[in-house]
C-alpha cells in the first residue's frame, strides 16, 4: 500500500493546527525574562545560549560527567556497528515507509514543519495578544537555528563520509578539517534540530507529559529516518540527538529563569510583591 504524499501533508497540517490551539487554550503567564518579539534582547540571547553551551562542561557536576561519558561510550559502541545497523534498515525498506519518512518525518528535521508550527504560534500570539505563544515561537526558532549552526560547524570539522557516498559504504572514512567539503555526515543536522526543539518544548510544557512524549517521539523518528534514508550512520544520529538536547535545554533555561516572589513593605506602608529574576 502506497500512502499518498498529499494526504500525509494534510494530516500533519491539521494535527499541527490542533496542537497549537489545544496548547494555547487558556494560556497563562508569559516568561518574564524572554522577549516576545525579535528585538535586541532576543538577538543577544543567541550569544548567551552559545556561551552557556560552550562553557557548560566547566560547571558540570559528577552526574553530568557520567551522562556525557555514557553518551560517548554509546557512540563508540554504535560506531563499531554502524554499517551492520545501517544494512538492517536498508533490508527493511518499503514504498509506504519511504513516503512516511519523506513526507511525515523528514520535514521536522529540515525545518519545514517547525516553520509551520512556530509560525502558527507567532500568528496566534499576535492575533490573541498572547505573549507566551510568541515567546514559544521565538524560543523554538532559536533552538532550531542554533542546532543548525552548531551541526554545520561540526560537520566541517570532521567531514565524515555519508553511507550513500561510497560503494560499499564505509563508516570509517573521515577527511577532517579543510578538505572533503562534500562529506558532512557527522553529526546529523536533522536529528540535532529535532531534539533541540523537543527538549525546548518538553521544558516549556513540563506540566503536560504528552507534549514531551510527542516531541521526543517525533525527534526519535527523525533520527531513525536519517538512517533509513541512508544519509547518516547511527552514531551520527546519537551524537546529533545529544547535541540537540543540550541546545534545547539551554534555550529553555534561558526562557524559564527562576522568578522568586518576594513580599515586602512598600514606602507608603502597604504590602508589595516583587519578582526577583535570577
Amino acid at each position: 500500500m502506497v500512502i499518498n504524499s498529499n494526504f500525509i501533508r494534510i494530516v500533519v497540517l491539521l494535527v499541527t493546527i490542533s496542537f497549537i490551539s489545544t496548547l494555547n487554550y487558556a494560556q497563562v503567564n508569559d516568561f518574564k525574562n524572554y522577549s516576545y518579539k525579535p528585538d535586541k534582547q532576543y538577538i543577544t540571547s543567541y550569544w548567551t545560549v552559545t556561551k552557556k553551551i560552550v562553557t557548560g562542561p566547566a560547571r558540570w557536576n559528577k552526574k553530568e560527567w557520567i551522562i556525557t561519558g555514557s553518551i560517548i561510550a554509546g557512540g563508540a559502541l554504535l560506531y563499531a556497528y554502524d554499517d551492520e545497523i545501517r544494512a538492517a534498515f536498508q533490508r527493511n525498506k518499503s514504498a509506504g515507509l519511504d513516503n512516511i519518512s519523506k513526507y511525515a518525518i523528514e520535514p521536522w528535521g529540515s525545518g519545514l514543519y517547525p516553520a509551520i508550527l512556530f509560525g502558527g504560534y507567532y500568528i496566534y500570539g499576535i492575533a490573541t495578544n498572547d505573549h507566551k505563544a510568541r515567546q514559544i515561537a521565538l524560543g523554538g526558532t532559536q533552538a532550531f537555528v542554533m542546532a543548525a549552526i552548531s551541526s554545520q560547524v561540526l560537520k566541517h570539522i570532521f567531514h565524515r563520509h555519508r553511507p550513500s557516498q561510497n560503494l560499499p559504504p564505509n563508516p570509517y572514512l573521515w577527511e577532517w578539517p579543510f578538505k572533503g567539503w562534500n562529506y558532512t555526515s557527522f553529526p546529523s543536522g536533522h536529528t540535532t534540530a529535532a531534539f533541540a526543539i523537543a527538549a525546548m518544548m518538553q521544558q516549556v510544557y513540563k506540566d503536560k507529559l504528552w507534549v514531551g512524549i510527542l516531541s521526543y517521539g517525533i525527534a526519535t523518528g527523525v533520527g531513525l529516518s536519517r538512517v533509513y534514508d541512508n544519509v547518516h550512520w547511527p552514531s551520527d544520529v546519537l551524537i546529533g540527538a545529544a547535541l540537540g538536547f543540550a541546545i534545547g535545554q539551554s534555550v529553555a533555561k534561558l526562557m524559564i529563569k527562576d522568578s522568586k516572589l518576594k513580599m515586602g513593605i512598600s514606602e507608603n506602608g502597604g504590602i508589595s510583591l516583587v519578582y526577583k529574576i535570577e
